[in-house]
């Protein structure tokens, strides 16, 4: 996305940055999260710097991320469901593919107007008012819930004749940049469909295709997620 790329360019080695509003805590108890279908897609960075998708690699991606962020959030005690088709049903499907969709929608918006100085939104006054909008309440029938989690990752690693050119590139001093993990992960409230916290990943390493690397990606995403 452009957006994406503009924040990749002006923020530079940023690794985590996080944003919050206000987390209402039910009385006598602790949010009940549930985890939406992940927002995740990898790719290859050709010699000429385009982007391949590789779905053989995203799906492999989808399942160590999963699996990393299930690990995580036991550590910390969150209360935290994972979404289930079924669970939705058919009538609410369409709603739940759109929120997901909307949701890397406005995540990009606040990549490039919360990060980048110079497109920072005079409107907003300085506050951090963002939504993904009311549909979000469905949710909130379904799962009983008072919060869902968005993730959001766009990995890439460099091919060969890419790393070939950046070598070239290097040895005439000029610098090209190779693969990058960008991503974002989001605590919408459901009554409202307001993002209430919203953590931003960029770095120039990690590996979603192996356990390991998931774990990594996770541990950055769902840093000081509230609890």
């Amino acid at each position: 996305m452009i957006a994406a790329a503009l924040v990749v360019a002006l923020v530079g080695c940023t690794r985590t940055h996080q944003l919050t509003t206000t987390m209402t805590r039910p009385e006598g108890g602790q949010p009940q999260v549930v985890l939406m279908p992940l927002d995740v897609e990898l790719s290859v960075l050709s010699a000429g710097g385009g982007l391949e998708p590789r779905a053989d690699w995203t799906e492999t991606a989808k399942s160590y991320l999963l699996e990393a962020i299930r690990s995580e959030k036991a550590g910390k005690q969150i209360d935290m469901v994972v979404f289930q088709d079924e669970k939705a049903g058919a009538a609410h499907q369409d709603v739940v593919n759109q929120l997901i969709k909307l949701h890397g929608v406005v995540g990009n918006s606040i990549l490039v107007h919360q990060y980048v100085q110079e497109a920072v939104l005079p409107s907003k006054g300085g506050k951090f008012e963002w939504s993904v909008g009311p549909s979000a309440k469905a949710l909130k029938e379904i799962y009983k819930s008072d919060y869902a989690l968005f993730v959001w990752v766009r990995d890439s690693y460099s091919s060969g004749g890419r790393v070939a050119l950046m070598l070239l590139a290097g040895a005439a001093g000029i610098g090209l940049p190779g693969g990058q993990q960008l991503g974002f992960a989001s605590l919408v409230e459901l009554e409202t469909g307001n993002v209430v916290w919203f953590n931003l990943l960029h770095r120039g390493i990690g590996d979603l295709r192996s356990a390991e690397g998931a774990v990594g990606t996770a541990q950055y995403l769902l840093a000081q997620l509230p609890k």
